[in-house]
């Protein structure tokens, strides 16, 4: 007994996430800045899976939701600039701290860049207002408990900014996390968590790539919602939730809110 065309349609399985990646292809090239090879950001991408089964059984879509917007971004994961997490069959796409200097660095005003820890021991003082300085000498050996984090820009007009944050502050803006992701593998014994956190808030202050923005946009969005994005036609006007990047509050953006190829061009400022 043969069976049928519709028979075997019908019993064809859902594509795994390492068979989707294969045909994306041709979409990761499409969505990739010029000079970016679409099979090399496929290999990056099958390497990250086959290390990670709860990447393996993730629905598909969600995670080609996540990788088409780190390649539209030009970011790698695999390679420290972006990853991709899996939480319950559904991915979220994060920008690493790695991935939004590399895209501070594209913007032509770039000259400095710089986010530290500062401990009880090392020589630090700042001030903010009309005549604004920060000044640390990290302390050798015994630095003490962790004090404050920073980050600091400076642009090629001679414009400078920064900001200081309490670990308390920190632990606010990241919705009450302390540390890495427990889904993170390794720790995070430089606290790059937190350094992502003051950069996050010091870029708010500083001119921005359309990169930037969107990384900043994407940041911790599950892969379902951006590949929705990404599917939504260019000159229909979307209507994703925003992430106050403060707060961590979602709210809608305004209907005359500008927008960049489909994409909140900011998100609604921090009310402190």
């Amino acid at each position: 007994m043969t069976t049928t065309a519709l028979e075997q349609v019908g019993r064809r399985k859902e594509p795994t996430v390492e068979e989707f990646i294969g045909q994306l292809v041709p979409q990761i090239q499409r969505a990739l800045p010029a000079g970016m090879d679409g099979d090399r950001i496929a290999r990056l991408a099958l390497t990250v899976v086959r290390k990670d089964r709860a990447l393996q059984q993730c629905n598909p879509y969600s995670f080609a939701g996540a990788l088409l917007t780190a390649a539209a971004l030009g970011l790698e994961i695999g390679t420290g600039e972006a990853h991709i997490v899996a939480y319950k069959g559904e991915c979220t796409f994060i920008p690493d701290f790695k991935g939004l200097a590399k895209l501070f660095w594209q913007h032509p005003l770039a000259r400095h860049l710089d986010c530290q820890v500062v401990y009880a021991n090392d020589d630090f003082d700042y001030a903010y207002g009309l005549d604004p300085f920060l000044r640390h000498k990290p302390a050798r050996g015994d630095r003490g408990p962790i004090e404050a984090y920073y980050a600091v820009a400076a642009l090629s007009t001679g414009a400078k900014a920064f900001v200081v944050l309490t670990p308390d502050e920190c632990k606010a803006l990241r919705g009450g996390k302390v540390g890495p992701d427990a889904r993170f593998k390794g720790g995070d014994p430089m606290h790059w968590m937190e350094r992502k956190t003051a950069l996050k808030q010091l870029m708010k202050l500083m001119p921005k790539t359309t990169q930037l923005a969107r990384a900043m946009l994407a940041d911790e969005r599950t892969g379902t919602e951006l590949h929705r994005m990404l599917e939504a036609p260019p000159q229909v006007a979307l209507e994703p939730s925003v992430v106050d990047t403060a707060t961590g509050e979602i709210e809608a953006p305004p209907a005359d809110e500008p927008t960049v190829d489909g994409w909140p061009e900011t998100a609604k400022p921090a009310d402190s």
